[in-house]
């Protein structure tokens, strides 16, 4: 403003000046002309202004005549302005009355947006110019950097003129904006916001003042930049876009519409512009603050223009956009969220690109999405056919996050199915998805229709045939066709075979089957099989039944630390991913290992984890397997409340037709044992073996039915069915190394005589403690005690009993703890050589594995004749071995021997 008034006064002492005022939209030159103005007229001047828009320019001398109009004396010449043709004389005339009013006073001619002014009234000032040097007159005109081409040959002149000065208008550096907040919010608020505010608004002070206004109400919260950004911001935008040039509103809303996928150059080929005109209008953006580096600064610029677009013209742009990546091969997903947006597409082939989105956003793990993509592909006029393709893409999609949202589609498909809309893969989907969800009866006749679907009749419908058999074998068995029924395995290759894919399905299939029908793995086979599936195999949709089928492999093979290791491997990768359906199903086996194992409280967490991620009605059929593990988890830790309300918990029906409902029976039947309902529970385990014998799947690995019936004749006092049935179920075990031959020892020994009793129960010890079934192997921990104590062997039956607490403690399992007196037990102390302290060392770390072996038999109360017969070592070894165990431990006699020392899987200890 100084140099203004510095201009001014040598204007009042006869030298004229013009002054071009420079800036971008909203840059503040409407009101430094308003504000020198005022000055000037305080100061004794006379004021001539106008303000052209885009209007004038279609209007010959109309600015001349808005500067005239307050000059009395000047009617007759605006009179003359308005006549079809004006004469020369007219025009001089007018420069005459100017030079005539500055001799009364200084004059200063102020002619804002002079962009748009007509070319009548701009050469009529350029007649003014060429005789204003000596006189007491000062044009001031102010202009948008955006048009500078508008007047070129009126531009050449000024700047001829020695008295021209020019002045550009920068934006509002930080200071300047914080010097804007600080007189309005504070200087508190001020200089907390100033930094995020010049970032949003480039210094636009149009922009500041409209967020100054925005921030008011919320001051007392300068915290957050983005909260204050409100109605009077988004009309500011919109105020800069529409005084700013067509070309540039249009570029900004081609911008908005590319959002961040769109590059100068992409934008003219949307706007069929040509790439020159862009730039210049990307410039003008730059300049008003509005973008930057090609993008808008602030996403609520952004919505401000977009939000702007008439409906009919986003559907123009958005489609045209969609067309132009599908001809360059752009991005498929980018194509998709083009038509999305476009909300009316019209165009053949955009149902196909919607489709195709889809499948790549749920290769990317995106389904929100994918579900957008083909419900807006649904909505559209589809094929009956392709729309029953299109539905069965959005029950996958919504299945990963909810299984119960996707059953909102079964009906519409069940209907599509029979109609023969659906292909043979897609029905072998289907079928799980109903029998999942519980719907029998539909799922019966889409078996059907599947079984006469032939593999002569189409070669590529044979694998969905036989992965759908395989599927129904170890799920749903009650379904399986009758030809069908008796051929496990029959179409699977061999489990030692090498998996490769697309086999890996059969592959895991096939060693479950070997697994489940010899209750064993003694040479490794299907083991190696189920490992490598999980080394080779990638998390997907598709591979989630070969990838479960291996890891129950895995379990039912009684490779509980491998199952662990892999299980938490896929269910990281999952977590990683966020796809919840893969979430809830890794966690409910995680949960299952856990139990296995005799780790309560992990099982527990996994367990309820796997129901919260997709709720109850979200696992259908399958809820048996969470709830039952919790239900189990509950009674073991005589938490028998919790198991009361699991067992309140709903469950389908139909649950009991699949194999879903077997883990549930029996962690019922335990609950009933548990509190004395034994009727009760006999019911529920004859049920679940009842089950099992019709579905030819009664493997002992996946439920023990007959030793838990065995535990419940015994509690009724029936020894001799208890035993005949515990015989029965150690001659299926298949392995004498077997966890489920380990509980059936356990059994069997309570019908046996003292003697007898004590040696069984050894053997079940070992059985379950080489194995890994911590939970079990503390009841038998807890037998043997009592057995030794009977037979007065009462230091044997203390030692057990400290072993058995301190398990029963490390499962939580609370009804074993307050049964075995757990003895407390004293550090291990051994004297470091060179060192004048003693210090507690753990036996794992001082004895050899031979020495190990010896020790943790003889802690089990064998003697040192047996532990020779079992080791196949001289009775004068095991003195030996013993001696040097007492002496590197720091003991005295065998009661005193460390309860840490624990078989290995492979028959070691440690």
């Amino acid at each position: 403003m100084k140099l203004f008034d510095e201009l001014f006064a040598d204007t009042a002492r006869g030298s004229g000046k013009i002054t071009l005022v420079s800036g971008a939209v909203a840059s503040g030159k409407t009101e430094l002309l308003h504000t020198f103005a005022d000055r000037c007229v305080a100061g004794g001047g006379i004021l001539l202004s106008a303000t052209a828009t885009r209007e004038d320019r279609s209007v010959p001398f109309g600015v001349l005549r808005q500067l005239l109009d307050p000059v009395p004396s000047a009617g007759r010449l605006v009179d003359a302005l308005v006549a079809p043709h004006v004469s020369s004389e007219t025009l001089r005339a007018v420069g005459t009355l100017a030079l005539g009013l500055s001799d009364e006073a200084p004059l200063l001619v102020a002619v804002d947006d002079v962009h748009h002014a007509d070319a009548p009234s701009m050469d009529c000032l350029l007649r003014l110019v060429k005789r204003i040097r000596s006189t007491r007159v000062m044009l001031v005109l102010a202009e948008s950097t955006q048009a500078w081409s508008v007047h070129p040959a009126f531009r050449i002149e000024l700047v001829r003129q020695a008295q021209f000065r020019r002045i550009r208008l920068a934006p509002l550096t930080v200071n300047g904006v914080a010097e804007m907040l600080g007189q309005h919010l504070g200087q508190a608020a001020a200089w907390s916001l100033a930094h995020e505010a010049h970032q949003a608004t480039g210094g636009n002070q149009l922009l500041v003042r409209a967020l100054i206004e925005d921030y008011a109400d919320v001051v007392e919260f300068p915290d957050h930049m983005s909260r204050p950004m409100g109605e009077s911001f988004r009309q500011a935008v919109l105020a800069c876009l529409y005084r700013s040039t067509p070309e540039t509103l249009e570029v900004a809303q081609g911008t908005a519409v590319l959002e961040t996928t769109g590059s100068p150059a992409e934008v003219a080929e949307l706007l069929d512009r040509d790439p020159e005109a862009v730039e210049r209008a990307m410039y003008a953006l730059r300049s008003a603050g509005l973008v930057e580096n090609g993008r808008f600064r602030h996403p609520l610029i952004r919505a401000a223009v977009y939000d702007d677009l008439t409906p009919g013209r986003l559907t123009e742009l958005h489609t045209r956009a969609a067309q132009l990546l599908r001809d360059e091969a752009g991005c498929v997903t980018d194509i998709a969220d083009h038509l999305v947006a476009a909300k009316q597409v019209s165009a053949d082939w955009a149902v196909a690109e919607l489709e195709r989105a889809a499948e790549r956003a749920l290769d990317e793990d995106d389904e929100e999405s994918a579900v957008r993509y083909i419900e807006f592909a649904l909505s559209m006029s589809v094929p009956p056919r392709q729309q029953a393709s299109l539905r069965m893409l959005l029950v996958r999609a919504e299945w990963r996050s909810s299984p119960e949202t996707a059953a909102r589609h079964l009906e519409a498909l069940y209907r599509a199915q029979r109609d023969g809309l659906l292909s043979v893969e897609q029905t072998a989907v289907l079928v799980r998805a109903a029998m999942w969800h519980g719907h029998v009866q539909d799922a019966e006749e889409l078996i059907g229709d599947m079984a006469v679907a032939r593999p002569e009749a189409t070669a590529r419908a044979h694998p969905f045939l036989i992965s759908t058999r395989n599927w129904l074998r170890f799920s749903c068995p009650q379904f399986l066709p009758d030809d069908a029924r008796d051929d496990a395995g029959g179409d699977a290759p061999a489990a030692g075979a090498a998996p490769a894919p697309p086999g890996q399905q059969d592959q895991a299939v096939a060693a479950l089957s070997t697994v489940l029908g010899r209750g064993r793995d003694e040479d490794g086979g299907c083991t190696r099989v189920a490992e490598q599936i999980l080394q080779t195999t990638s998390l997907s949709d598709v591979t989630l039944e070969a990838v479960v089928a291996a890891l129950q492999t895995l379990i039912y093979a009684e490779q509980l630390p491998m199952a662990a290791h892999w299980c938490d491997v896929l269910l990281a990768e999952a977590d990683a991913r966020g796809v919840v359906w893969w979430q809830a199903v890794l966690s409910c086996s995680r949960a299952e290992i856990a139990l296995r194992k005799g780790e309560l409280v992990e099982a527990q967490q996994h367990a309820v984890r796997a129901l919260k991620l997709i709720g109850v009605r979200g696992w259908g059929v399958a809820v048996g397997l969470p709830v039952g593990i919790l239900l189990s988890v509950a009674t073991a830790m005589g938490d028998f409340d919790s198991a009361h309300r699991y067992l309140k918990e709903s469950v389908p029906e139909a649950m009991f037709q699949t194999v879903y409902g077997l883990p549930y029976l029996r962690a019922r039947g335990r609950y009933y044992m548990a509190t004395d309902r034994l009727q009760a529970a006999l019911v529920n385990f004859r049920y679940c073996g009842e089950l099992m014998t019709a579905w030819n799947l009664d493997a002992p690995p996946l439920i023990p039915w007959r030793s838990d019936m065995a535990e419940v004749y015994l509690r009724l006092g029936d020894h001799e069915r208890a035993q005949q049935l515990a015989k029965e179920q150690m001659a299926r075990s298949g392995s004498r190394t077997s966890r489920t031959y380990g509980y059936a020892l356990r059994v069997l020994a309570a019908t046996s005589g003292h003697r007898a009793r004590l040696r069984i129960l050894k053997e079940s010890v070992e059985v379950l403690q080489a194995r890994g079934d911590r939970l079990t192997l503390t009841q038998a921990l807890s037998d043997l005690s009592r057995a030794h104590q009977s037979l007065g062997e009462f230091s044997k039956a203390r030692m057990i009993s400290r072993r058995a607490g301190r398990l029963a403690k490390e499962c939580r399992v609370q009804q074993l703890q307050a049964e075995v007196a757990a003895v407390p037990e004293k550090p291990l102390l051994i004297v470091e050589r060179g060192a004048d302290t003693w210090s507690p060392a753990p036996a794992a770390e001082v004895l050899t594995l031979s020495e190990r072996r010896v020790a943790a038999l003889a802690s089990l109360g064998y003697t040192n004749r047996e532990i020779s017969g079992k080791l196949h070592i001289t009775v004068s070894t095991v003195e030996q071995h013993l001696t040097k165990v007492f002496r590197k431990l720091n003991v005295k006699r065998r009661t005193d021997l460390p309860v840490d020392l624990e078989f290995q899987g492979d028959g070691s200890v440690r």
